[in-house]
């Protein structure tokens, strides 16, 4: 008699997650919400430190972490987040896209809004800028940096069509990128095929490696008015 195959079960569950905010300092008027999503490994505590610069310039900074903590290495010591693996992904992403949906609507951010995805937070960032309450065009901007556009926006029902501009932001001595021009070729292939407007794509460059640019931030974060 042969074995059965196990079968896969599924059910929804309440859990408690977390995220880091920056608030200008008194007497700085508030220009903005800039929200931040990190990338593989790190933790939002630590990630939204980089952005105190653009806090203390008026943004108030909104740093969500990733649901998926492990040890960085072995079984102790320092840990990270991730927000999603191949693993049963489109769960994954249904949940984070709920999650960061509460989020904004818990804190009622600025008309201004403006959101960030480094590294592995990029992918994050587009897919809840297309799937989640408003689409894209809920957001005043949308930056990437250092990551890439995700190519499965056309398989879930996602569109870029309604988006603003992308910012697209690399750094010219990043590990992850062989080719810099390459790099944007893709990006911009991948924002096509999900409907963004060519017009609507801005690249950058730093000198610099896989690493947060604060200077090119600042840059694109002075073109937006409250």
């Amino acid at each position: 008699m042969s074995a059965q195959r196990a079968s896969a079960n599924r059910l929804q569950v309440h859990r408690t997650a977390r995220w880091w905010s920056l608030d200008p300092p008194q007497g700085v008027p508030v220009c903005g919400t800039l929200f931040v999503l990190h990338g593989y490994g790190q933790l939002a505590e630590y990630f939204i430190r980089k952005f105190q610069p653009h806090a203390n310039l008026g943004w108030q900074v909104i740093a969500p972490e990733g649901a998926h903590r492990f040890y960085l290495e072995g079984t102790e010591g320092r840990v990270g987040a991730s927000w999603m693996t191949k693993e049963e992904r489109h769960s994954d992403v249904e949940d984070y896209v709920r999650f960061l949906d509460r989020i904004r609507l818990e804190i009622q951010p600025s008309t201004t809004s403006i959101l960030l995805g480094f590294s592995q937070g990029v992918a994050t960032a587009i897919r809840w800028a297309t799937l989640g309450h408003g689409g894209g065009a809920s957001w005043s901007g949308l930056i990437a940096h250092s990551g890439v556009i995700p190519p499965d926006l056309a398989a879930m029902n996602a569109t870029l069509q309604t988006a603003p501009n992308l910012h697209l932001i690399t750094g010219s001595l990043d590990p992850y990128i062989r080719d810099e021009g390459a790099r944007f070729d893709t990006a911009e292939r991948a924002w096509l095929d999900a409907g963004g407007k060519p017009s609507n794509l801005i690249h950058h460059s730093f000198d610099g490696g896989h690493e947060i640019d604060p200077k090119t931030i600042s840059d694109i974060l002075s073109t937006f008015d409250a």
